[in-house]
């Protein structure tokens, strides 16, 4: 090799496929933290999957947001190490995800949550209320999980919204699923949920959340003709501009302290879902962690 020989270029895996002048965890504002842990799902397994899916696609990402009319990426965006499932129970698992969430909210951090499953947002909400005594939870899912229990334990992807319920006032967004038992909780407890026929009741719904707010996406709130890639599909589900609509709302009129997306199953050789996700989680970060400043 001559002197004159240009190295190849390395294209660093991380989310974004940034350079580390914007993905060192010392400059960057929002740190990724994915998690590769489906143990509780009941139908089609494979979440555990996702984090890498999302963080693959992102990398064939434009880095300027035609929308937003910026680059997300300006803020610093550092990927995480993919955090170890513990498979022993997941109560542990949620607990760590709550001390690592911890560790970064310390540092100054907007923590972005990859799933897995829907119940480790349970973990990032657990380290956030810690911090926000007045905190919010928007949820955008297919299914209410409101469920106590389900298959002997409190912390199933089935009770996700209602374990977040018991600390936060919650917002359910593009709902459509939903046991007798749930309903009746639902009603007697007067949860504001809007399926994805009535999300023009929005504005309202949201004047009554406090002001700063925790934002949690499973993916299969969107329709399954353009997101298949779910362990556990519904018919029906919010478009691409609806989702972008609502979160852009969300971003003009609270301050979005976290967020997390979750539950997506990759299918091999299709990664149109992958990439949707990949797009969703930058231009979440463009909206919320611009906001924020």
């Amino acid at each position: 090799m001559t002197d004159n020989a240009k190295e190849p270029d390395f294209v660093p895996f991380n989310f974004g496929a940034l350079d580390a002048a914007r993905s060192s965890l010392e400059i960057s504002r929002v740190v990724i933290l994915p998690v590769p842990y489906d143990s509780t799902s009941t139908y089609l397994a494979g979440s555990r999957e996702g984090p890498q899916a999302i963080i693959s696609a992102s990398r064939n990402m434009e880095l300027f947001d035609e929308e937003l009319n910026l680059e997300p990426c300006t803020v610093g965006i550092h990927t995480l190490p993919f955090l170890d499932p513990v498979v022993s129970s997941p109560d542990e698992m949620v607990r760590v995800v709550s001390d690592v969430t911890s560790s970064h909210l310390e540092k100054g951090k907007f923590v972005v949550l990859l799933g897995g499953d829907h119940i480790l947002s349970v973990g990032a909400v657990v380290a956030m209320k810690e911090r926000h005594s007045s905190l919010g939870v928007i949820q955008f899912d297919a299914h209410a999980d409101l469920r106590e229990s389900y298959q002997g334990t409190r912390m199933s992807h089935a009770c996700t919204g209602r374990r977040l319920f018991e600390m936060c006032p919650l917002l359910q967004v593009g709902t459509r699923s939903l046991s007798r038992a749930e309903q009746e909780f639902r009603a007697s407890t007067g949860i504001p949920f809007l399926s994805p026929s009535h999300t023009e009741e929005f504005s309202a719904r949201l004047d009554d959340l406090p002001q700063e707010i925790y934002v949690t996406i499973d993916v299969d709130v969107f329709d399954p003709s353009i997101m298949p890639s779910v362990g556990t599909p519904e018919p029906d589900g919010l478009s691409w501009v609806q989702v972008a609509d609502l979160t852009d709302e969300i971003a003009s009129r609270k301050k979005v302290v976290g967020f997390d997306v979750s539950e997506l199953r990759p299918i091999p050789g299709l990664v149109a879902p992958d990439f949707l996700t990949a797009k969703l989680v930058y231009r979440l970060i463009g909206l919320f962690v611009r906001a924020a400043r």
